[in-house]
């Protein structure tokens, strides 16, 4: 899979996304149908997952598409995310309403993941 680790960092104001990279940059502003997506989650919440990038043109995903999309801004970005709509695959919850579950095992924290996820659909 082509993909580009990420997670949304601590702390967040209320009602804003925070997409943060690996090497700790901030990239909400290159991804806006992400921004878009984040308004149905609730305040407090700290995930750690994956971002992919969906070629539609390809049918796949497509890793130069992510690269891409992260590098890109403003106008670009927004034309892009038409083009190859991005994804956050989520794999764990490290906080949910404001409390950080770190110190949770990670069955604990994928099973509040999967709670919350289905909750919100």
């Amino acid at each position: 899979m082509d993909t580009a680790r990420s997670s949304s960092p601590p702390p967040a104001l209320p009602g804003r996304l925070l997409l943060q990279t690996r090497r700790v940059s901030l990239v909400q502003d290159r991804f806006p149908d992400l921004i878009a997506a984040a308004e149905q989650l609730p305040d407090g919440l700290v995930l750690d997952g994956e971002l992919v990038a969906w070629d539609t043109a390809a049918g796949r995903l497509s890793f130069e598409a992510l690269q891409r999309r992260a590098a890109a801004r403003g106008r670009t970005a927004t034309a892009l995310a038409a083009k190859t709509p991005a994804f956050f695959i989520a794999f764990d919850a490290l906080q949910i309403d404001g409390i950080e579950l770190l110190t949770l095992p990670y069955a604990e924290r994928r099973r509040r993941l999967e709670v919350l996820f289905a909750a919100t659909h």
